[in-house]
C-alpha cells in the first residue's frame, strides 16, 4: 500500500464518519414541541401521532388530558371517560397500547396533573414540562 492509497482511504473514511455521524450539512435539527404549538383542533389519532407517540406511559396519559381539555388547567375531565377513549380508539399497538393504572398515579406524582375532585383530572402549570 502506498503514501496515496492511504490519503484516500481516510479520505472517505473521514466522508462517511461525516455521513453517518453528522457534520453539519446533512444534521437536522430536532426542535422541542413547544405547549403553544400544540394543535388541539386536531382528530385524537392524529394528536396521539403526533405528539405522544415514544412516550412514557405517564407522559402520554399527560398530554391525552392535555388534548381533551384543549391545554386549560381549570378543567377537569373524568378518568373514567380518558380510560374508555384510551382503551376503544388507541389502544392499538401502533398507538398508545394499553392503559394502565399506573399512568395517572405516576404523572401526579410528577406534579403534571392533579385530582381536585374523585374520579377527575385536571392539568397544572408543570404539564408542558412533558413536552
Amino acid at each position: 500500500m502506498t503514501n496515496k492509497n492511504l490519503t484516500e482511504i481516510i479520505k472517505r473514511i473521514e466522508k462517511l464518519e461525516e455521513a453517518i455521524f453528522g457534520g453539519g450539512k446533512n444534521k437536522k435539527k430536532l426542535s422541542k414541541v413547544s405547549a403553544r404549538n400544540i394543535d388541539f383542533s386536531i382528530n385524537e389519532r392524529v394528536f396521539v401521532k403526533r405528539y405522544i407517540l415514544g412516550k412514557s406511559g405517564p407522559k402520554r396519559f399527560t398530554l391525552l388530558l392535555a388534548y381533551f381539555v384543549k391545554g386549560d388547567i381549570d378543567k377537569s375531565f373524568k378518568l373514567s371517560e380518558i380510560k374508555k377513549r384510551w382503551e376503544k380508539k388507541l389502544a392499538a399497538k401502533n398507538m398508545l397500547g394499553k392503559f394502565n393504572m399506573f399512568y395517572p398515579n405516576d404523572a401526579k406524582t410528577h406534579g403534571w396533573i392533579d385530582s381536585k375532585e374523585y374520579g377527575k383530572y385536571n392539568l397544572t402549570n408543570e404539564w408542558k414540562n412533558v413536552l
